[in-house]
């Protein structure tokens, strides 16, 4: 679905996309296949290996973050310009759009950690993840084959708004129904459907407030390395928190062994 909803924007043109952009992809695709992984490790109770491909959640998720701060700064920089008829419409409420989704991943891959003795939880905060790409992925399809919502050209650009609604909808609905199957363990998804429905709330208030608007162009002077350093310090901080207030692991008693 990524790689379909993408291909007009990045995938079709990779030689001339900016390496925000790259950075955005990679990690982000890096970021799925992981949870694969992770999934089929357990699954065939390969638990040395999931432990070890674990540890890539400290190089990847603040590298996604890194390049989460690019896309916003190149993003920022295209609605000052003024030249770019998308941006003009549309820059500002996509900026808000994406911080609450870059804010979100940190914030669900740390709880993620902090339960990592919960099987269940563990696994419910990663899987809830995928959930933040839904949106905007589906938003895209929809733009390219929904009767209705098919955009030809600038004139059509104001349907775009409808496709973020829609999309940030089908999230909801599916991460409901996979809380609907898993309640005891299943607040992560109850917190994914909430975080979807702030995106589209933000997207249609503050993405509209001048305030804001000035705010999120002034984003766009500042050096992207500066942006870079702090979305990776910050990932890693919030990372190590979680990591640091898991449960510790339980001692094992004297002539056991793990099978």
């Amino acid at each position: 679905m990524t790689i379909f909803a993408f291909w007009p924007g990045y995938f079709s043109r990779l030689g001339s996309a900016k390496i925000a952009w790259h950075i955005h992809a990679v990690t982000a695709t890096a970021w799925v296949l992981l949870l694969a992984a992770q999934s089929w490790s357990i699954d065939r109770g390969q638990r040395a290996l999931h432990r070890g491909l674990g540890l890539a959640i400290f190089l990847l998720v603040p590298l996604f973050l890194i390049g989460g701060a690019g896309v916003e700064h190149s993003m920022a920089i295209a609605t000052a310009s003024g030249q770019d008829p998308f941006y003009n419409l549309w820059g500002p409420s996509l900026g808000i759009y994406d911080l609450v989704a870059s804010i979100a991943f940190v914030a669900l891959t740390a709880m993620a950690l902090k339960e990592r003795r919960n099987v269940q939880r563990h696994a419910a905060w990663l899987l809830a993840t995928p959930l933040l790409l839904v949106g905007p992925a589906l938003g895209r399809i929809y733009n390219s084959h929904l009767p209705g919502l098919i955009i030809d050209g600038p004139q059509d650009f104001p349907l775009f708004r409808y496709s973020v609604h829609l999309g940030g909808l089908t999230a909801i609905a599916a991460a409901l129904w996979l809380w609907s199957r898993h309640r005891r363990h299943g607040q992560p998804w109850l917190i994914v459907a909430g975080i979807a429905g702030l995106q589209s709330f933000l997207y249609e208030t503050v993405g509209f407030l001048p305030l804001w608007k000035s705010a999120f162009i002034a984003f766009g002077t500042v050096p992207a390395a500066v942006h870079a350093t702090g979305a990776g310090a910050l990932a890693a901080a919030v990372l190590w928190w979680g990591w640091r207030s898991g449960a510790p692991r339980r001692a094992q008693p004297a002539g056991f062994s793990q099978l």
